[in-house]
């Protein structure tokens, strides 16, 4: 049997579309300098690091974490890299989960960040795929999430309306975190107007593109009392992978996305998700994503996620909120989302946190994601 494993402390920056203020290893001390404050510990505590972030070429520097260990003082320490690209953070977390739950260390820091205005993004992301069978149509991850949208629209019914509806849900919840750097209330018809770029994606359905880092430090249930009287458990993650673009791969539910939750879920006890979760923290890098992802983590059964957001459910006051941070359309610092979503939705049942607290908040879902949808996540979070 493993140890129990919490997040004991966490830190992100002040995301934007240029920190020309810090370079990305100064970044990566803000988020970490707030983590080991918040946890009262000291680098000197921690046994191991992990630092994660998306492809090299998003930031332009070959092996960052040899930089990155200087900065935060992490000299001598065992140390590992992850990178997955938008899910970095969260297998970076998940690597440095299984540290502490195989007891190779009593405390491990994760953290991860993207300084995305150093690096030619479009052009990392088109040398993502395959270079025999994906990259002569790769437009980005555009091309592909249009055509992930479009192949449910009549299928399941996830309308332009539908995802508008997530955008303006989410960009209003951002509104009140002050980690956020989009802030800026939209409506359905704004979304809908706002101009084409790779239909039926429309500038308003996008993320903006930030600067921004986070760090959390994990724990064993022995060591967790030091750092705080109410940690935030992991009670069940997981992250899987399915081929690239295989003729047979269904464009529906998120294979690998139901698949780790059905993983997670029988770890944590979860029968009935759209009852047992009091939150919800997806990534959505679009907003049509975030109706998928009601589906395959079983918030709702498939062809229903257009009802379950027009309903009201999913908003702060519903029944099941999803992104009371807002979610990536408040800031999207790729590498680090992951890690993102970890802190808030820890510190919703930690029931300190700092965007939109719900009341009484004790199981969190937290989800993440890299690749061009084929790399899936999710992980159970517990006062």
């Amino acid at each position: 049997m493993g140890h129990h494993v919490a997040i004991v402390g966490v830190g992100q920056t002040h995301h934007a579309r240029r920190r020309t203020d810090v370079s990305q290893a100064g970044l990566v001390r803000e988020a970490v300098d707030r983590a080991l404050a918040d946890a009262n510990l000291e680098m000197g505590d921690i046994d191991t690091v992990v630092v994660a972030s998306g492809p090299v070429l998003f930031g332009a520097v070959n092996h960052p974490e040899l930089w990155v260990a200087n900065a935060i003082g992490a000299k001598g320490k065992p140390i590992f890299r992850v990178t997955s690209g938008g899910g970095a953070g969260f297998a970076g977390a998940l690597a440095g989960y299984y540290q502490v739950a195989g007891g190779y260390a009593g405390r491990t820091l994760v953290v991860a960040y993207d300084k995305l205005s150093e690096g030619p993004l479009q052009y990392s992301i088109s040398t993502l795929y395959d270079p025999f069978w994906g990259r002569e149509f790769a437009v980005g991850i555009m091309g592909f999430s249009a055509a992930y949208w479009r192949a449910r629209m009549d299928a399941l019914g996830h309308t332009e309306e539908a995802a508008a509806m997530v955008s303006v849900k989410n960009r209003r919840n951002a509104i009140a975190n002050p980690y956020a750097h989009m802030k800026k209330e939209v409506t359905v018809d704004d979304v809908l107007n706002s101009k084409p770029l790779c239909w039926p994606i429309k500038l308003l359905d996008v993320p903006p593109i930030s600067d921004g880092a986070a760090a959390i430090v994990l724990s064993n249930e022995k060591l967790a009392a030091k750092s705080t009287q109410k940690p935030a458990f992991i009670n069940g993650i997981a992250y899987c992978c399915e081929a690239d673009n295989a003729a047979e791969r269904s464009l529906m539910l998120s294979e690998p996305l139901a698949l780790a939750a059905k993983k997670v879920y029988r770890a944590a006890g979860i029968t009935n998700p759209r009852r047992q979760f009091d939150v919800v923290e997806v990534q959505e890098p679009y907003s049509c994503f975030e109706l998928n992802y009601y589906e395959s983590l079983g918030l709702c059964p498939p062809g229903e996620a257009a009802q379950l957001v027009a309903s009201g459910a999913t908003d702060l006051d519903g029944d099941i909120p999803v992104n009371p941070s807002g979610g990536c359309m408040g800031a999207n610092p790729i590498g680090a989302v992951g890690v993102v979503r970890l802190i808030e939705g820890a510190t919703q049942v930690m029931g300190r946190n700092e965007s939109n607290q719900i009341k009484d908040a004790k199981l969190a879902l937290v989800q993440s994601g890299g690749g061009w949808a084929n790399l899936r996540g999710c992980a159970v979070l517990s006062a």
